[in-house]
């Protein structure tokens, strides 16, 4: 992501660029193998610290200091163009609705526009929501200025770091000691932040970060060092020092987790000491360098920064639902969308702004005027979309002047459809996983069986002389299944309508604190949903059935009293408390007018949890909930209907299947339906 060419050229950087977005793309396009495919950002952290670096160094060397209007100047003509003009295309694209409802687009768009995106990502309080809205279809498409925003933060202040260096140490053993300390330093620094301030912090924060962007930096000063040396040679091994680094960046790309591992735990700086053997090794002629000098590799490398910048909100943009299509051909699509847009950029926009020579002031000038512009492009034309899709989407229940005319069963059928009919129940937990509890968890044998539920199997159901209206409650996994429910409604306007009362983290347990939560205000919003609008939506819609589902959110540690501490599911005392709230809930549901509740047994969660949070996949803690929620459906038979959602995808082995929940825990737009 940076511009070398005032320095003697070399090719293969610009194949280790390729290779850098190529990891990237195939990264965010689902690539299954690709899984860590975003180390290529580190890659390209590294490789901006040696070619910054070393132009800083090239220019002292032949100048004795450093033009830092100049360099800003430089940097802001590379860089700004095409950056703005991707975050315009996203404003005009988002008054279209190409966007819709993206719960961040105001505030990730100012966070791209003023190069804080990273800091906004780790400061904001939507990881939770963020992970909903993609499991939801709602790709944010500015997600990836996180890491271009590091590199702009560097470019701020490394000019000064190294005109500070360069005017104190004159010698280019002592300034690589300088680098080099520096950059040991930082490296050390990283997992010192990932476990003061958890993983987010590792990968999101600068000062993580930094370490990669160093150890390229300490490269520079260490090839300008050695090469005065009398007598410096190429070695012969430097084919194979550049093949050792691209296979140890292979392996990392298809091995990581995008969930865990040593991107979150502080090790990147580590990891690119394999960018740095490469960078090392394409100094000197080898087979593998002139195969990543090859011209269409080369060519890759010279668009790699709009190919970064472009394709995710062209990702995000051409979906599966709009485009119709999945797999290879959705990707293959999507990259070609990408290479023409970057293409087209870097012909008619970067290359010609990079080649103009006006006096330095002005591209800075230029830039904050271009900047002001966009900024107030984003606060008059981006809406701040404080309702979701699920929201909009579902203003299906009408209201009615009157009371409603009676529900009844016409003569006539309506085409098969999925619904609950009651059969015995197969429910079973599995072992509980060791460690995972502050309790013992009971044996399996010792865990009540879901008795007389709901099976899910294909029936004709009876026209009803009209719609039912159906009012879906819960948290974000009932907010993801909620979007199947509704699109089905919507095409059945004369069989169901539906609404939707749901929020992240929204349980059904309304007392105490849960440990986890840290700043996020999840009970907040609940309380919101569940005591304000929930009580207005059934007075005003008279809905004639109400859908609950919550999933990880009643089933995780309490704390409701300190001298207590934190209570686990099997804790007598939570299953009591747990059960009154249920209990509470129904009352309040049918006491409101609403006719039938069907109470929903959610998937067990299969998400890549680490440490602590591994807990949340013993089963055990969700057979506490579905015994409890059970309890209540048999002291109510008559009005309160149990669907085994769990259980039956159970049976069909779908728990684990990451193409219907990409996350372990939420329902894809596609899998809903």
């Amino acid at each position: 992501m940076s511009d070398s060419r005032s320095m003697p050229y070399q090719p293969a950087l610009d194949g280790l660029r390729a290779v850098a977005v190529a990891l990237v793309l195939a990264f965010h396009g689902g690539v299954s193998w690709m899984r860590g495919g975003y180390v290529g950002v580190s890659v390209f952290f590294t490789l901006s610290g040696y070619l910054i670096t070393a132009l800083l160094l090239r220019e002292h060397d032949r100048t004795g200091t450093v033009s830092l209007h100049r360099f800003y100047a430089r940097r802001v003509k590379r860089l700004l163009p095409a950056s703005l003009l991707c975050l315009a295309a996203v404003v005009v694209a988002s008054s279209f609705g190409a966007f819709e409802n993206v719960s961040s687009l105001r505030r990730d768009t100012f966070g791209a526009l003023f190069q804080v995106a990273n800091w906004v990502k780790l400061f904001g309080s939507g990881s939770y929501a963020e992970l909903t809205d993609a499991t939801l279809g709602r790709v944010a498409p500015l997600e990836h200025y996180w890491s271009l925003a590091i590199e702009e933060q560097f470019y701020w202040v490394w000019p000064l770091v190294m005109l500070a260096l360069l005017g104190r140490v004159s010698t280019a053993a002592g300034r690589l000691r300088w680098l080099v300390g520096m950059a040991v330093v930082a490296a050390a620094a990283a997992p010192v932040i990932a476990g003061t301030w958890g993983p987010d912090a590792a990968y999101w924060s600068t000062p993580a970060r930094a370490g990669e962007i160093l150890v390229g930096a300490a490269v520079a000063a260490a090839l300008q060092r050695y090469r005065a040396v009398p007598g410096f040679a190429a070695p012969r091994y430097a084919g194979a020092v550049t093949a050792v680094g691209l296979i140890a960046i292979g392996w990392a790309a298809a091995t990581w987790s995008s969930a865990s591992g040593p991107a979150y735990s502080g090790w990147l700086p580590v990891f690119a000491l394999a960018t740095a053997a490469v960078i090392v090794g394409v100094q000197h002629d080898s087979v593998v360098r002139k195969m990543m000098s090859l011209a269409p590799v080369v060519w890759v490398g010279t668009i790699s920064y709009g190919l970064y910048l472009y394709h995710w909100p062209i990702f995000a943009a051409l979906t599966d639902a709009r485009l119709g299509l999945d797999g290879v051909a959705l990707l293959a699509v999507r990259i070609a969308a990408t290479v023409a847009v970057a293409t087209l950029s870097a012909a008619i926009v970067e290359r010609p702004v990079r080649e103009w020579s006006p006096v330095p002031a002005r591209p800075l000038v230029a830039a904050l005027a271009a900047t002001a512009f966009v900024a107030f492009a984003v606060a008059v034309v981006v809406d701040p979309a404080t309702t979701t899709a699920v929201d909009v989407t579902a203003a299906a229940i009408v209201p009615v002047d009157g009371p409603l005319v009676a529900l009844q069963l016409a003569t006539s059928t309506a085409a098969p459809a999925v619904a609950p009919v009651a059969a015995p129940s197969t429910t079973t937990s599995a072992a509980a996983q060791p460690g995972s509890t502050n309790a013992d968890p009971p044996a399996v044998d010792d865990v009540e069986p879901v008795a007389s539920v709901a099976s899910l199997v294909p029936l004709t159901v009876p026209t009803p002389t009209r719609p039912v209206r159906i009012i879906v409650i819960g948290d974000s996994t009932a907010q993801a299944l909620a979007v199947g429910f509704v699109d089905w409604a919507v095409d059945h306007p004369d069989v169901a309508q539906v609404s939707v009362a749901a929020a992240p983290g929204c349980g059904f347990i309304r007392d105490g604190v849960i440990p986890t939560d840290g700043a996020i205000d999840f009970a907040g919003r609940c309380a919101t949903v569940l005591d304000e609008e929930l009580p207005a939506m059934a007075h005003e819609l008279e809905p004639d059935a109400a859908w609950l589902m919550v999933t990880m959110r009643d089933a995780e540690d309490r704390i409701w009293h300190d001298d207590e501490g934190a209570l686990a599911p099997f804790d007598e005392r939570f299953r009591e408390r747990l059960l009154a709230d249920y209990r509470t809930l129904a009352d309040d549901l049918l006491s409101a007018g609403i006719d039938h509740l069907v109470w929903v047994l959610a998937p067990h969660p299969a998400s890549p949890f680490e440490g602590e949070q591994r807990k949340m996949l013993d089963p055990a803690r969700y057979e506490v909930q579905f015994g409890v929620i059970e309890e209540v459906a048999r002291e109510r038979p008559e009005v309160i209907t149990v669907v085994d959602l769990n259980g039956w995808m159970a049976d069909l082995d779908l728990i684990t299947d990451a193409g219907l929940r990409p996350d372990g825990l939420h329902l894809t737009e596609a899998a809903s339906r």
